[in-house]
């Protein structure tokens, strides 16, 4: 039996020394894999599947979850990073003034002067090139002073008491209501008579007889805002166009009803038309020619033909007095305005501290868009005439001072 044994060891390295060199060194290799593989599983750790294995076995079936990649978690950052703007809404304790209480405007015309006195910020000694700064004077110079009506109700206490005396100025002389087509709240504006005759007596392109009876016909006619053909002659009217005294009288009609006074608004199916008549007629509910009237028909309507021809008698007969750099005051105006409504937009409820709106505006300094777009606006102009225009309004937060919420205006 002992020599039967010794006989197979000896056999079995023959066979071991009768193999070539490259079958041996991968015997002794799987081998050595075998026995690491069974040491590992016998301490009851895991271990990877035996090379020799996994052709035979095939692959594991568990379900391996993949890592997330940085381009994943660097979007998923961002986002809460794009949510931060004040996701929760602010306490509201109730509405706030937009003037504090130590600063009390006793009239309309006070009232306009602190307007256009906060207009602009001064224009920085240093930071600005020679041209720059000319540059900056010069637009400030150019534009008129001018205040929306809007505005006013906003620094004003009681809008009706502020309504009923500028009616009473401008019936007086003292100032003049000027209006612009196609435009909003902002269409219409105040300015002090004084303010208009000075412009038009240092008028570069309006000569002295021309300027003299454009104002004798001012004087005689506070209240009115249409000059009819044949108070001037044709060159003393065309020397007011040219200068930007006078404009076409047609009326425009806007592109979005956002852009349309309250009062153009007015058709035959309004409430405040309709309520005037009694219930049951035919009026009450707009007239025979309600459809038409509010865009509905595949024709046109009497009414509407009979308007828009009288809008074109009137803009062959007559002019509409108007204000130099008017419409440089409006694009000024609204781009301010929408900046603050595109900026309210960002946040998750439409509404933000006026200190966080603020710094967004002043960011950049010299070279931001305050200074490049907005020609050094105030914070103070832009936020009232916002809320005068109905495009936001201001609320107590209670703890972090006001809060600015957009408005459907």
């Amino acid at each position: 039996m002992v020599a039967h044994t010794r006989f197979a060891t000896l056999a079995a390295s023959d066979a071991m020394v009768a193999q070539p060199p490259v079958i041996q060194e991968m015997a002794s290799t799987d081998c050595a894999s075998d026995r690491d593989f069974e040491q590992k599983t016998l301490h009851g750790k895991k271990v990877a599947m035996p090379r020799r294995l996994q052709p035979i076995l095939g692959k594991s079936n568990r379900v391996r979850k993949a890592a997330p990649s940085s381009s994943r978690r660097k979007t998923s950052k961002a986002a809460e990073d794009d949510g931060i703007l004040f996701p929760e809404k602010l306490d509201d304790v109730g509405l706030t003034k937009f003037l504090a209480d130590e600063v009390t405007l006793r009239d309309v015309i006070q009232a306009m002067r602190h307007v256009r006195s906060h207009m602009f910020t001064p224009v920085p000694p240093t930071g600005f090139t020679s041209t720059r700064t000319a540059e900056l004077l010069n637009y400030r110079a150019s534009t008129p002073a001018m205040v929306t009506a809007g505005h006013l109700n906003a620094v004003l206490d009681s809008p009706t008491r502020t309504e009923r005396e500028v009616v009473e100025l401008v019936g007086k002389g003292a100032l003049r209501k000027v209006r612009v087509e196609r435009r909003s709240g902002m269409g219409e504006a105040l300015i002090e008579t004084s303010a208009l005759e000075d412009m038009i007596r240092t008028s570069a392109g309006v000569s002295d007889v021309t300027a003299g009876r454009f104002l004798a016909f001012l004087k005689a006619n506070p209240s009115e805002q249409m000059l009819a053909r044949g108070q001037l002659t044709n060159a003393e009217t065309d020397e007011l166009v040219r200068a930007g005294f006078l404009t076409s009288a047609g009326h425009a009609t806007p592109g979005s009803r956002l852009l349309v006074r309250p009062e153009d608004r007015t058709t035959l199916t309004s409430i405040q038309h309709v309520s005037r008549f009694a219930s049951g007629t035919v009026s009450a509910v707009g007239g025979q020619n309600a459809i038409h009237l509010a865009g509905g028909g595949g024709g046109r309507g009497v009414a509407s033909s009979s308007s828009a021809s009288a809008s074109a008698s009137t803009a062959s007969t007559s002019f509409r007095i108007a204000v130099p750099g008017h419409g440089r005051y409006l694009k000024l105006a609204e781009g301010a305005v929408n900046w603050l409504r595109e900026a309210l937009g960002k946040t998750a409820w439409g509404e933000g501290t006026e200190d966080w709106l603020r710094e967004r505006f002043e960011d950049g300094g010299l070279y931001g868009a305050r200074w490049k777009e907005f020609w050094g606006l105030d914070w103070s102009w832009l936020i009232g005439e916002a809320v005068g225009l109905g495009i936001v309004e201001l609320f107590d937060t209670g703890c972090v001072g006001r809060g600015v919420r957009a408005l459907g205006g």
